[in-house]
């Protein structure tokens, strides 16, 4: 399925962000960006699915996921990519979403596997439950909350169900191929952001960028 919907101003959000962790910690974030609107090439799929066999679109595809690579080898030790995506497909709970490759009706359940997690080499190291990195003392989405805004997972609001539509998305390709779900020490965090903090990019996305720096700190 090719997804036609564009990731509105998530570049500028993303942008923001890494300044501000830049700032936070002296050092600053690779960013990767794809600059093609997703009815051309949607590279949080297979490459297959992405690029539809299409000569250009493949060498397209490949250079964005080469340059993801490039950044992956130059690490030594643990790491965190964060994937940064803005959604419009469900308004109503209107909250920002980290995707840790659970699925939604797990999280509900409480069924959180360590092995099927894109944070996997995070839980391995600390020796903590993977549930105090989804939604308790230890995860990025409390340190969202303190920042003042709805996320989930997160201790207000654990599980999508907590919320009146309840949809969440759990993370895409990347999420499942860059993080440490099949090895490595590089983890990965899918972020969800609904249009209306996008629309404000350098006030939210400074605020977001402190609590990435926080949980940065604490982790890696």
């Amino acid at each position: 399925m090719l997804n036609t919907r564009a990731d509105m101003d998530s570049s500028m959000f993303a942008l923001k962000i890494r300044q501000t962790i830049g700032r936070e910690l002296g050092v600053m974030p690779h960013l990767i960006v794809s600059r093609l609107h997703r009815s051309k090439l949607d590279p949080n799929r297979d490459r297959d699915n992405a690029a539809h066999h299409d000569p250009i679109a493949e060498l397209t595809y490949d250079t964005f996921h080469n340059q993801i690579q490039a950044v992956h080898d130059q690490f030594d030790g643990p790491a965190i990519h964060f994937d940064i995506h803005g959604y419009t497909s469900h308004n109503i709970d209107n909250w920002m979403e980290l995707g840790y490759n659970i699925q939604r009706w797990d999280i509900n359940d409480g069924l959180l596997d360590p092995n099927e997690s894109s944070i996997k080499s995070l839980v391995a190291r600390s020796g903590k439950p993977l549930s105090s990195f989804i939604a308790g003392e230890d995860s990025l989405g409390k340190l969202v909350m303190e920042e003042g805004y709805r996320v989930v997972p997160s201790p207000q609001y654990p599980k999508p169900n907590t919320g009146i539509q309840g949809k969440y998305f759990r993370g895409g390709y990347i999420t499942r191929k860059w993080g440490s779900l099949h090895g490595g020490e590089v983890d990965c965090v899918q972020y969800e952001v609904p249009q209306w903090i996008r629309d404000e990019s350098e006030e939210h996305g400074e605020r977001f960028g402190r609590a990435f720096a926080r949980w940065v700190q604490d982790h890696y």
